[in-house]
């Protein structure tokens, strides 16, 4: 039989609103009562029921975050492990608990955010991948819910921890050209996300610096996607020099189909990428990539979300912005230093 409140309340001969003050950590509460109930509950193994606790204090204790992918992207992605792992590590010395979700398009994403509103499931929200004209920032924003972007949402009025994507694109860019690479095409992810934009805006800026030609090809997140648009490169005899990808998993992708059509890397094709994932370590010469400092990220994204839940007073938005670094193994090494 499950142990009740009123059971430690007679058990410990105190009212069941000093157990509940004595729950909440009140201090008014005398030492010596504080104890005795302290000592019940002990050697009661009583557990106080979270959903009780949660209407008496009007909050969840949860935080939610959704990612828009397809059905058969996430499953593999050494990014959403890191991003899951970074914030529930995060919210392990608090209170505070992860709400996961996936959608599989951007109304499925919208619906999944009008229900968390709805049903207050969650207390805050973290929003990853903004997109330029992002409806949820503005629903949230209307609601007066508490969220932080992970990214730029491209208004100042609004929370946001990053990485200046396009200063870490110009620099992986950069890196290529300076190994002696010219025609160099961007693999980006889908167009209109704020990450892909500043980062094909920062590869094409290193591009234009030395008189190349940019190309970018956009495509869906993923490994298999990454595949499917490398080998429509290498079909239609485009295949450039060298790539840079809008991630590491895709990157992987890509060297996939390269193996494919009879090509090395590095050697026949020059590679770099981005997040500094594990997945680097598995490329048999290392994948070059930037470090986007993942960790530090998701600590300052958590710690902001907690402080505009718990605060009382109007917090005023603000930007955080989290340095980037580049990491060159041998993926991106010219076909001259190879020997």
């Amino acid at each position: 039989m499950r142990v009740t409140q009123q059971d430690i309340a007679r058990i410990a001969a105190v009212s069941q609103a000093t157990v509940s003050r004595v729950l909440a950590g009140d201090t008014r509460v005398e030492p010596e009562t504080r104890d005795r109930v302290l000592g019940v509950m002990e050697e009661a193994n009583y557990r106080p029921d979270v959903r009780a606790q949660s209407l008496r204090k009007k909050r969840t204790e949860l935080i939610g975050i959704v990612l828009k992918r397809e059905r058969n992207d996430a499953a593999d992605d050494p990014f959403i492990s890191a991003l899951i792992t970074e914030i529930t590590q995060s919210l392990s010395s608090t209170q505070y608990h992860l709400c996961f979700d996936i959608a599989h398009s951007s109304d499925h994403q919208s619906q999944v955010y009008d229900e968390m509103l709805r049903s207050r499931r969650v207390d805050g929200l973290l929003l990853v991948e903004p997109e330029a004209e992002d409806v949820r920032l503005k629903m949230l924003d209307k609601d007066s819910f508490p969220f932080v972007v992970i990214g730029n949402p491209k208004v100042a009025a609004w929370h946001s921890v990053d990485n200046d994507n396009v200063l870490a694109a110009r620099m992986a860019a950069l890196h290529l050209i300076e190994e002696g690479h010219k025609d160099i095409v961007f693999l980006s992810g889908p167009r209109g996300l704020a990450v892909c934009e500043d980062r094909i805006t920062g590869y094409e800026m290193a591009m234009r610096e030395h008189n190349l030609v940019p190309r970018v090809v956009p495509s869906d997140f993923g490994h298999e996607a990454a595949y499917c648009r490398a080998v429509e490169l290498a079909d239609a005899l485009t295949m450039p020099e060298a790539i840079l990808a809008m991630d590491d998993f895709m990157a992987t992708g890509v060297i996939r189909a390269a193996n494919q059509v009879g090509l090395s890397v590095p050697g026949d094709l020059a590679m770099a990428s981005f997040n500094n994932s594990t997945v680097c370590q598995l490329v048999p010469t290392g994948l070059t990539s930037v470090n986007m400092n993942l960790s530090i990220l998701i600590q300052q994204a958590v710690r902001k979300l907690i402080i505009l839940i718990e605060s009382k007073e109007t917090v005023e938005p603000s930007r955080y912005v989290v340095p980037a670094e580049l990491i060159v193994r041998g993926s991106s090494r010219r076909r001259t230093h190879l020997s």
